[in-house]
């Protein structure tokens, strides 16, 4: 099998393989964004972050709800106990019994929806800090400090570097002169001259 050495000449622009373009999870004024274009970033660094008072106050109400079911599921189960004793002593009905275990389901429940409820706030306050989803550079910055952004804004594109590919389009007179698994070499305009081999 002999080497291709020679070959159609093309011209193209080298793309990422890997790339992401990070959105506003909630909604808000954009309170920071740290990160400006061509700044390298760690996966999980914090970039930048959104105001959202609504959200404390929804915490606070969160918080007291699970602490209400929480009393009220403690009330039923002490009341469960004392009405099985009262059945066992034949002071009440079995039915006694049975409801004052329905209302420990019911309390139950409510602990889990009130849970439920704080869990979807402490995630959408997560939501607030924005944070690099891969490692790399910051290609794209599109949106500044104080802008008022929703869900799903784009705020800056991140692309890493080490999955750089070269995209070329080669001329259909020339397709036959490009084989399956042949080396390209290349330049990159504007970076150095030194020749790449892909």
């Amino acid at each position: 099998v002999a080497e291709l050495t020679s070959g159609p000449l093309v011209s193209g622009q080298l793309a990422p393989a890997r790339e992401a373009t990070v959105r506003a999870q909630v909604g808000g004024p954009l309170t920071s964004l740290t990160v400006d274009r061509g700044r390298t970033v760690r996966a999980g660094d914090v970039i930048g972050r959104i105001a959202a008072r609504d959200l404390d106050d929804a915490m606070a109400s969160a918080q007291v709800a699970v602490k209400s079911a929480d009393n009220a599921l403690t009330v039923a189960r002490a009341e469960a106990a004392r009405t099985e004793s009262l059945v066992k002593g034949g002071a009440l009905a079995a039915r006694d019994l049975e409801q004052a275990r329905n209302m420990v389901s019911v309390a139950e429940a409510q602990v889990a929806a009130a849970k439920a409820r704080e869990k979807s706030v402490w995630q959408q306050l997560d939501d607030l800090t924005i944070k690099a989803p891969l490692s790399g550079v910051v290609a794209e910055r599109l949106a500044n400090s104080g802008d008022i952004v929703s869900p799903g804004t784009p705020l800056v594109t991140i692309i890493d570097p080490t999955s750089m590919r070269l995209e070329a389009a080669v001329s259909s007179d020339q397709i036959s002169k490009v084989q399956p698994g042949a080396k390209v070499r290349f330049r990159v305009r504007g970076l150095s001259t030194d020749v790449f081999t892909g």
